[in-house]
């Protein structure tokens, strides 16, 4: 009966972790709730991160990748400072995301990648859900 519910319990979690340690910023850490998510409900990415001094970033790009099923999807690449609010100057900042979480059985890998405007990479994560 116990392996039977470690086994269930198993089959609905989530991560999430750095993905790129030692990248220009310093990733203090990483949530994501509900864990595990809710089909067709919110979920919620937050980011706890500093910006060392002498670095300052006006612009760069953020590339989203996702894995379903172990199928990756083409990436997606939008303005980084659509979402984050430019420049960032040295200190720590604090950012969440809220998006819908598909009605979607199986795994699902998530990765953030962050870059400046020469292709500096500044952070990653990736978010790894089983429902």
């Amino acid at each position: 009966m116990w392996f039977l519910l470690a086994l269930l319990a198993g089959l609905a979690e989530s991560s999430i972790k750095d993905c790129a340690p030692g990248s220009l910023l310093k990733l203090n850490g990483l949530a994501f709730w509900p864990d595990p998510p809710t089909k067709n409900e919110n979920s919620t990415v937050s980011l706890d991160y500093s910006v060392p001094d002498g670095i300052k970033i006006e612009s760069g790009k953020a590339v989203y990748s996702v894995t379903y099923n172990f199928i990756p999807f083409s990436p997606t690449t939008e303005d980084l400072c659509t979402n984050t609010k430019c420049p960032l100057l040295p200190g720590t900042y604090n950012q969440s995301s809220s998006s819908n979480f598909p009605d979607l059985s199986g795994s699902v890998t998530i990765t953030s990648k962050w870059y400046d405007s020469i292709d500096n990479l500044l952070l990653c994560y990736v978010v790894q859900v089983k429902v």
